[in-house]
């Protein structure tokens, strides 16, 4: 890998540890560009903007108690990386633990994720986990 490719994939592996292990809002606010885009899970699942990226980040942080992302995998070329891993979490209003992987694809820009499509199996967290729930 280039030297941006492993900035990059470290990057990404701190910003998983920062953010989504330790709810830090503010690491999560200093990486991001101002016009980030986030796709999914769903097709139509559009999120724009640094501040309406961390607006859904807090709100899973309310919703999910104990929410521990563990990195599995991490992929860098050029100015992509892709983070694979699994998540185990409490869902605070069924008291129920869920367990579910996921995989997102980021593109960074200038060392701020400029870009990502995030993918999880929606279906058998909210069907088979949740027992119907939605947030």
């Amino acid at each position: 890998m280039s030297e941006v490719e492993l900035a990059n994939a470290a990057l990404m592996r701190q910003y998983y540890e920062e953010v989504f292990n330790r709810r830090n809002l503010a690491f999560m606010r200093e990486h991001l560009h101002e016009d980030v885009v986030g796709h999914g899970p769903g097709v139509d699942d559009v999120v724009a903007g640094a501040e309406q990226v961390a607006a859904f980040s807090a709100y899973v942080y309310q919703v999910y108690d104990d929410y521990r992302f563990t990195v599995e995998n991490v992929a860098a070329q050029g100015d992509r990386v892709v983070v694979r891993g699994s998540v185990r979490a409490t869902h605070k209003p069924t008291g129920r633990t869920v367990r579910f992987f996921g995989i997102t694809e980021y593109r960074i820009e200038g060392g701020l994720i400029r870009e990502y499509w995030r993918a999880y199996d929606r279906h058998d967290l909210y069907e088979k986990q949740l027992g119907g729930w939605r947030p």
